[in-house]
């Protein structure tokens, strides 16, 4: 451990000298090439943000005033073309259905100022850039969400105040409530799933800020709980986003995968990767940066996903006006992630970015910290891989800050050779703690990195009880550490067990406790309570463990 903590400070040193976080020497720096579009015709906060028929679309949101504007823009010809729609949909929501051949627009506030909630609704038509009222939401609705589900009908949920619930849209003239949600949520995570089924999550909305929140309401079936959106708060901005935007499955193959930003309370920022209804954190090769040299990093919108280019992106800002663009490469593990960012922009706003076909990133409007002055900028930011528009970023001063970094990595060496000369090695298998009963796994008895990465394990396993799931895979515990599955693997090896030994110790170990203190509680339920799949595997192990059955242990 001694080692480690030398290590550590001198690269914090070489790592402060060059501006950089301490911590993630595999982060990429690249400055990032943008392009000030046209203005809007109006300045727009609140608005929708989409793609139909090839073109780039805005609708609605409110104006100069904080009021409210019935009408849409649409971008061709390098110019903005102002059209009338029929109502405002100031933070209303749009769906792009049938591939983009019509979309529904629906909700938003009732009056200025953000108040009240909508039932009214529109279907916009990209050929003829017009739009037709018909209907009725079932609920009044501002800030929910809708995705058109593989049936061909839309799904709503989300409320900024009032009734919530699910509801649905045939696709063709009505809406019809399904049934009720665990929590009412701004701008919900909507995910459809398999069968015609899906899920919604997200932050609530307590005491004047958003609150993480564990819940996750289903479609076909009732809510659950996910332990790691207890810690990890989704990103969300009060615009509307869009479920397609998060997806990087295949549904041709039933994969419905998503792709998500969060942070916890901490102000740590990461992405979280949804299978199905198995939340997991994404293993990256470094942290998110939430610094740079010029100062915090600000992160408070969704990710956006290039299935094709296989990445997925996090814009954020900071107070010199910089903005920055995370991008994971999620398909590969851990997955590698590259910082971009720019000069000071004026006039950028806080807003969902939609990304354009050839892959870079488009924001439209938005404000900063005053919803009576929105602007009306447009900025494209070229990420797109296929530019190859970002450049590497040189250092300045670069010849004295490598040398002294050709010191400090000398200095380090010397100390290694001084420190592992005069330290006992690891090769007598007898200094190899056991997985047995009596162990404390906590306990590490060399130090290397193994042992370390083995003191992280325990301790996750001590404060989240991830072993209490009986679904819990080594890659689950590879996730939350922020590692690769096979250093997991290795660091528990090393102290003379499997996996599934350690899982089942401290499985035993909880079933015990229950034993002592439950004194009510049937046998069968307490195996099942400390994350064994069933009764017999339960009794397998218990017995194999103590040499005796749970009840005969409980009796003595």
């Amino acid at each position: 451990m001694k080692i480690t903590f030398i290590l550590f400070s001198l690269l914090t040193s070489a790592s402060m000298l060059l501006g950089q976080p301490v911590g993630d020497s595999s982060l990429v720096r690249k400055k990032l090439d943008v392009v000030r579009l046209p203005d809007m015709n109006l300045p727009r906060a609140g608005h929708t943000v989409f793609y139909a028929d090839g073109e780039l679309t805005v609708v609605g949101g409110h104006t100069s005033g904080f009021v409210m504007t019935p009408t849409a823009e649409y971008f061709s010809g390098d110019t903005w073309h102002l059209i009338p729609t029929i109502y405002h949909h100031d933070d209303g929501m749009a769906v792009v259905l049938d591939s983009g051949r019509r979309v529904l627009l629906a909700g938003g506030h009732e009056k200025n100022l953000g108040i009240g909630q909508s039932w009214e609704v529109e279907m916009y038509d990209p050929k003829s850039h017009s739009s037709k009222g018909f209907s009725c939401l079932d609920h009044s609705r501002a800030l929910s969400q809708g995705v058109e589900m593989d049936s061909g009908r839309v799904l709503i949920v989300g409320n900024h105040r009032g009734n919530d619930g699910f509801e649905m849209f045939d696709g063709r003239s009505f809406f019809h409530y399904v049934k009720d949600v665990d929590s009412l949520r701004f701008v919900p995570y909507v995910f459809p799933l398999a069968n015609d089924d899906a899920i919604a999550f997200g932050a609530v909305w307590w005491d004047g800020d958003f609150r993480p929140y564990d819940i996750v309401d289903r479609l076909k079936g009732e809510p659950f709980s996910v332990p790691l959106l207890k810690e990890w708060m989704p990103m969300s901005y009060d615009q509307n986003n869009h479920a397609h935007e998060s997806f990087v499955g295949d549904k041709t193959v039933g994969d419905y995968s998503y792709l998500i930003a969060s942070r916890n309370l901490d102000g740590e920022v990461a992405f979280i990767f949804v299978q199905d209804t198995v939340f997991s954190l994404l293993a990256t090769t470094c942290p998110v940066p939430t610094t740079s040299q010029w100062g915090r990093i600000k992160y408070d919108r969704t990710a956006i996903a290039d299935r094709s280019a296989r990445r997925a992106y996090l814009v954020g800002n900071d107070t010199t006006g910089r903005i920055y663009v995370v991008a994971v490469e999620y398909d590969k593990q851990p997955a590698p992630i590259t910082l971009f960012y720019t000069d000071p922009l004026p006039d950028f706003g806080n807003t969902t970015p939609v990304l354009t076909p050839e892959g870079d990133l488009i924001v439209t409007g938005g404000i900063i910290d005053d919803n009576f002055a929105p602007f009306a900028s447009v900025w494209l930011l070229q990420t797109g891989e296929r530019k190859k528009v970002a450049k590497a970023e040189t250092h300045p001063n670069g010849f004295w800050l490598w040398g002294l970094c050709g010191l400090l990595l000398l200095g380090i060496i010397v100390m290694i050779v001084r420190y592992y000369v005069r330290q006992p090695q690891c090769d007598n298998p007898a200094t190899i703690p056991q997985c047995d009963n009596s162990t404390n796994l906590a306990s590490p008895q060399c130090d290397n990195a193994a042992d370390e990465l083995m003191a992280r394990i325990t301790q996750l396993m001590e404060t989240q009880h991830l072993y209490l799931n009986p679904e819990m895979k080594i890659g689950d515990v590879a996730n939350a550490l922020g590692v690769h599955r096979n250093a997991v693997s290795a660091s528990i090896n090393a102290q003379g067990c499997t996996f599934s030994q350690l899982v089942n110790n401290y499985r035993l170990q909880h079933a015990k406790k229950l034993l002592r203190e439950a004194t009510d509680m049937k046998i069968a339920a307490i195996g099942l309570e400390s994350g064994f799949a069933n009764e017999s595997t339960f009794f397998r192990a218990f017995k194999a463990a103590t040499g005796m059955t749970p009840k005969e242990w409980a009796a003595q």
